[in-house]
Parts: C-alpha cells; sequence; structure tokens
C-alpha cells in the first residue's frame, strides 16, 4: 500500500503513522521546552505589596515636605528614630491637599499600606485625617552620607512600591507620568549605593519638591543623577537640582 494517507480510510499508513507520532512528541516536547526556558529568563517580581481593601488606621505626625508623610514611633524602637510613610491620595494623586492643614500636628488617619522591601507608604482615604490629641512634637534623626554620584531609574513611588509588580521601564512611562502629574512622589530606585540596591526619596537642595516638568522628562528612563544623599529616620533622601539630572545614553 501506498503511504500516501486517504482521508477516507480508517488510519493512517502504519510509515506515516510512526513518522506523524514522532514529529508530534517532538513537537510538544520543544513547546513544554520552550515554555519553562521563557518562564525561568523572567525577571522575578519584587517582593511588594499593596493591601487593597484593607484599610487599618494610623497615628503619628504629618511632615508636608517635601512630599506628605506621617511619622510613625514604633514601639521598641529607638528614641527619636522614627518610621516615615509617605503618602498618596486615592488613585492616581497625591495627599499634598489633605495633608498640608495638618503639617507639624499629630492626627489619626485611615489608609491603606502599600509597600515594598524597607519601603512603606499609605494610600490614605479621603477625609480621614483628624486631629488628634496628643503632641504634635516627633524628632527625626537625620544622618548626612554626603555627596554621591548615581545611576538608576526615577520612577512614581505608588506603582513602585507595590500597586503594580513591575512598575519601571519604558512599559510604564505613560502611568508614571500620569501619576507624577497627579501629585504622586517620585523616588530614585539604584541597583548599587554602597554595594546593595536602594531607593532615594527625591527633593531639591532646600529639600522641597522638585520641579514636576523637570521629572516628567526622564522618567522611566535610566539616568545619572549628582546629589546629596541623607538618611532622614529610616527614609533615604537624594537632594539634587534638575541641572543634576542627565540621561544615560
Amino acid at each position: 500500500m501506498s503511504d500516501f494517507y486517504v482521508g477516507y480510510l480508517p488510519k493512517a499508513p502504519a510509515k506515516l503513522g510512526r513518522l506523524l507520532r514522532a514529529v508530534s512528541a517532538l513537537l510538544l516536547f520543544t513547546a513544554a521546552g520552550s515554555a519553562v526556558t521563557i518562564t525561568m529568563l523572567q525577571n522575578p517580581f519584587a517582593a511588594s505589596a499593596f493591601e487593597f481593601g484593607k484599610p487599618r488606621g494610623f497615628e503619628g505626625v504629618i511632615e508636608a515636605d517635601p512630599y506628605p508623610a506621617l511619622l510613625v514611633q514604633r514601639p521598641g524602637q529607638a528614641n527619636g528614630t522614627v518610621s516615615r510613610y509617605l503618602l498618596v491620595a486615592e488613585g492616581k494623586h497625591g495627599a499634598a491637599s489633605q495633608a498640608i492643614a495638618f503639617d507639624g500636628k499629630s492626627v489619626n488617619l485611615k489608609g491603606t499600606l502599600i509597600f515594598r522591601d524597607n519601603q512603606t507608604m499609605i494610600e490614605v482615604v479621603t477625609d480621614s485625617i483628624t486631629s488628634a490629641s496628643a503632641s504634635g512634637q516627633s524628632h527625626v534623626t537625620v544622618a548626612d552620607l554626603g555627596p554621591f554620584d548615581l545611576t538608576g531609574e526615577i520612577v512614581d513611588s505608588k506603582c513602585y512600591l507595590g500597586v503594580m509588580n513591575p512598575a519601571n521601564g519604558k512599559v510604564h512611562h505613560d502611568c508614571a507620568v500620569r501619576c507624577l502629574s497627579g501629585g504622586i512622589p517620585p523616588i530614585f530606585a539604584v541597583n548599587d549605593f554602597r554595594g546593595v540596591a536602594a531607593t532615594f526619596v527625591l527633593a531639591d537642595s532646600n529639600r522641597k519638591a522638585l520641579p514636576r516638568e523637570a521629572l516628567l522628562k526622564v522618567v522611566a528612563r535610566r539616568v545619572h543623577i549628582h546629589g546629596r544623599v541623607s538618611r532622614v529616620g529610616d527614609t533615604l533622601l537624594l537632594e539634587a537640582e534638575p541641572s543634576a539630572i542627565s540621561p544615560v545614553s
């Protein structure tokens, strides 16, 4: 009998059948191997989280500059050392309009935690900030670490710290532009700061917010920044002027 398969016959010729089974097995093996290889080559997701739908109560002191933050004294921390939680509003909006009236004051608020590694942020529930009876004084230790030349990426803090994963690079550019335009604090993510990965809150030399327009030109791009680094509580702060930020070619 001919090896040519005729559709109305009950089965293919034996020789052709063996060939088709071998080819099918090879294709399945190749597809499975390719899937495993592609998965292994992907960068792992960062250890970040957004506790969506699980607001909780917080108490601390509001700090307005360079970006709204809540200073919280945690039990067991050394005197004068506080945790500094960046504050953002719901959606792609900063929390300045809600927090500025409480600058330097002790408050209670409700919000949702966003966190990545040792950086924590709170998405504030709208109109939940109220004055607290406690004193509004909270001393923050500041350590000047000196000038640095660093290379990394300017990202919007809300997405990067946990709302989206991954939240950097060209694919996140449009989202980052909208977030920074809405007042979300910018942070600078580097892979090598004294041998480890780190994130910095960006500010100018007066510890005020950098001009938004200057950041929108370089957000989600690899850039070089010359500035001065300080450790403010448990937060790294990078002070630099817009002229000290240059794209890496």
